[in-house]
């Protein structure tokens, strides 16, 4: 059982990825809206949006998670002082936070688990099992530039169009 408890507080949801060209964009958003970012967002979003993050998603497998962490980022510390529910592969008693993610949940709305190709298409499926009336995606650049890239633009394409 989660520590801490996940509240939906709003009908819409903003998706804020590390792409800089549009992700301080989500502060155009009105108060109240829920506001969702991901792995080590908080070393490059504004102090103004991490105050308005109502969620946080770090659902790579936590050991090579931790083996790729550039140590002037702080990002394992940060993690364990999150006080915002904290999506993660499985529970973590260091991250008081956590929460695991709802992966079989999430498979049954999708009717297939093809969101896992990368996290903002995790987030993706978490606002449409939700029920999110309206998802915004903001700092999410996948224009092909590496094989990564080349699985997670389709799936997202899917994503928009399930929510759709």
């Amino acid at each position: 059982m989660p520590l801490m408890k996940v509240e939906k507080i709003s009908d819409t949801v903003c998706l804020v990825g590390l792409s800089p060209a549009t992700r301080e964009h989500v502060m155009s958003e009105p108060p109240g809206v829920e506001i969702w970012s991901l792995n080590q967002g908080h070393s490059v979003l504004s102090d103004a949006a991490m105050q308005r993050m109502t969620r946080w998603f770090q659902v790579h497998p936590w050991e090579a998670m931790s083996r790729r962490q550039n140590p002037e980022v702080s990002h394992i510390e940060w993690l364990q002082s999150c006080q915002i529910p904290l999506y993660l592969e499985h529970e973590r008693p260091e991250v008081p936070s956590g929460v695991k993610y709802p992966y079989e949940a999430v498979c049954s709305t999708i009717g297939s688990n093809y969101f896992a190709t990368n996290s903002i298409c995790y987030m993706t499926a978490l606002a449409i099992h939700e029920g999110f009336k309206t998802i915004k995606v903001y700092g999410v650049d996948m224009a092909p530039k590496d094989i990564s890239d080349g699985y997670a633009r389709p799936c997202m394409e899917f994503l928009l169009g399930f929510a759709v």
